[in-house]
């Protein structure tokens, strides 16, 4: 008989030390939103990202990745797409 290796309570997601960022993307299609997401989710300590094409929004989770560095992943997208970006000041 084989023993089954099984964790009667897995522990969750550490969520601890997340920051959530708001962007705002001119996305007009699910191919724009997933390439804004793709570019975010190659950055290291980018936990998840969730793109919003109807409310034009993009909130990524990450750990220890400054917003600036996030916001010029997408402004490199940005100038050969044609779609404005920003960050709203307050998030």
């Amino acid at each position: 008989m084989g023993s089954k290796l099984s964790s009667p309570n897995p522990s969750p997601p550490d969520t601890s030390g997340l920051t959530t960022t708001k962007f705002i993307v001119g996305m007009t299609c699910s191919g724009c939103s997933g390439a804004v997401t793709r570019i975010l989710k190659k950055l290291p300590g980018v936990e998840s990202v969730e793109a919003s094409v109807a409310d034009k929004t993009v909130f990524v989770k990450s750990r220890g990745v400054e917003s600036e560095v996030m916001l010029e992943s997408l402004m490199k997208w940005s100038e050969s797409s044609g779609k404005n970006v920003e960050m709203p000041e307050t998030q």
